[in-house]
C-alpha cells in the first residue's frame, strides 16, 4: 500500500499523540506540545507532517519553519531541542516522510532542512555523527544507592553539598515559579556568552505540559544560587535547562541539584536518568561522564537545499567567538532586552 503524506491537522492530536507514545524510539521533542510551545515562544510557523497507509498513521515528522533574523530560513525536526526525526513503523514510511519534508524545503526556499535523530532519511540528506553525543543511564532501584552509583570523585563532591544541607543552609524548592528560574536562568547564560531564550517559551512549555515540568531553586542562606527546568516523562526525568550564579560552583549547586533529582527519581520510582545532549568536547559533555555517564552518538540528517555546505549554527561555533566575548561583558539590562530577539537564531 503506498503512503500518504500530508500536513497534520489539529483533527490528528490524539492520534499523532497516540502513536509517538507507543513507538520506542519517540522522545519528548516528537511530543506536539513542543512544537506549540515553540510556535507560542518563539513564533515561528509548524509545518508537521503526517503519514498514512490506507488510513492509518504509519508515521510523523515534527517540523518548524524558523526564519532567523540573523541566520535565514530552515526547517527543523526539532526546533531549539535535542531531538526529533522521523518516527516511522517502517523504512517505506521515513523515506517518505523525510522526501516531503526536503520537497518543501525547496517550497519554502530554505536554507537547509534539519532532521535531529529519528529515522534514516533517504536519498538527499548528510547524516552526521561526530558533534553530539547523547547521555543517558538506568538509576539504581533504592536511594540509599544513588551515592554508591555516582562515581568516587563526583561523590567527594556531592558529599561536599549535602555537608552544607545538614548544616541547614542548603534547601532545595520545586515550586520555583518561571519567573524565579528565568531570573538566574538568564543570568547564567548570559555569562557564558549565550543569549537566553524569551520567557514566554518557558512560559509555554508550562502550559502545555502542566505538571510533567518542574522548575526547581537551590537557596544557600535562603538566597537563590541555581536553578533545574526538569521533564518529568514516562519512566524518564529529564534535566533540560540549568543555571547559577557565580556562588554555584563553590557550593557545588549543581552537584546538589542533579544528586537531589535523581533520589526523588528513584523515590517516585522513575528507571532511567536522561543527562541530554552535548556537544563533543565541551564542558558539558565533560560533565557528564564525571558523573559516569557513557556518552551515545547522535545522528542527524541535513538536506542543503539552497546552502551549499553543512550548518553550524551553534554559539560554540569558532566564527561567533567574538560575540560570545562581547556577551559576557554585556551589561544584564541590555543582555536581558536583546537577548531573546537574538535566541531566535540558534534553533
Amino acid at each position: 500500500m503506498s503512503v500518504i503524506v500530508e500536513y497534520a491537522r489539529e483533527s490528528d492530536a490524539k492520534a499523532w499523540r497516540a502513536f509517538a507514545d507507543a513507538h520506542p524510539q519517540a522522545t519528548l521533542f516528537h511530543d506536539l506540545r513542543w512544537s506549540a510551545a515553540v510556535a507560542a515562544g518563539y513564533g515561528y510557523a509548524n509545518k508537521n507532517l503526517i503519514a498514512r497507509r490506507a488510513g492509518a498513521i504509519s508515521g510523523v515528522l515534527p517540523l518548524t519553519y524558523v526564519e532567523a533574523p540573523l541566520l535565514g530560513r530552515s526547517l527543523i525536526s526539532s526546533a531549539f531541542a535535542v531531538g526529533g526525526g522521523v518516527l516511522s513503523s517502517d523504512p517505506e514510511t521515513a523515506i517518505a516522510l523525510a522526501a516531503r519534508a526536503l520537497e518543501l524545503g525547496r517550497e519554502l526556499n530554505v536554507n537547509y532542512v534539519e532532521l535531529r535523530g529519528g529515522a534514516g532519511a533517504g536519498a538527499g540528506f548528510i547524516e552526521k555523527s561526530d558533534t553530539h553525543a547523547t547521555f543517558e543511564k538506568e538509576l539504581p532501584k533504592e536511594a540509599d544507592e544513588i551515592l554508591s552509583f555516582i562515581p568516587r570523585r563526583r561523590r567527594a563532591e556531592v558529599k561536599k553539598a549535602l555537608a552544607i544541607e545538614a548544616s541547614g543552609q542548603f534547601a532545595i524548592r520545586t515550586d520555583a515559579t518561571i519567573d524565579e528560574f528565568y531570573s538566574i536562568y538568564r543570568r547564567s547564560l548570559r555569562d557564558l556568552g549565550t543569549p537566553a531564550m524569551p520567557k514566554k517559551f518557558l512560559i509555554a512549555l508550562k502550559d502545555e505540559f502542566g505538571d510533567e515540568v518542574e522548575t526547581s531553586i537551590v537557596e544557600y542562606r535562603r538566597a537563590p544560587v541555581a536553578g533545574l527546568l526538569t521533564f518529568w516523562r514516562p519512566n524518564r526525568v529529564m534535566p533540560y535547562y540549568v543555571g547559577a550564579n557565580e556562588k554555584a560552583r563553590a557550593l557545588r549547586a549543581y552537584d546538589y541539584l542533579y544528586y537531589d533529582l535523581m533520589r526523588r527519581a528513584v523515590e517516585r520510582g522513575v528507571r532511567i536518568f536522561d543527562f541530554g545532549r552535548s556537544k563533543v568536547g565541551s564542558s558539558h559533555y565533560a560533565t557528564k561522564t564525571y558523573w559516569g555517564f557513557q556518552p551515545s552518538p547522535v545522528y542527524s540528517r541535513i538536506g542543503l537545499v539552497r546552502a551549499s555546505r553543512l550548518p553550524n549554527v551553534n554559539p560554540n561555533n569558532p566564527k561567533f567567538a567574538a560575540f560570545v566575548s562581547l556577551w559576557k561583558r554585556t551589561p544584564l539590562v541590555i543582555a536581558n532586552t536583546i537577548g531573546p530577539a537574538l535566541a531566535r537564531n540558534f534553533a
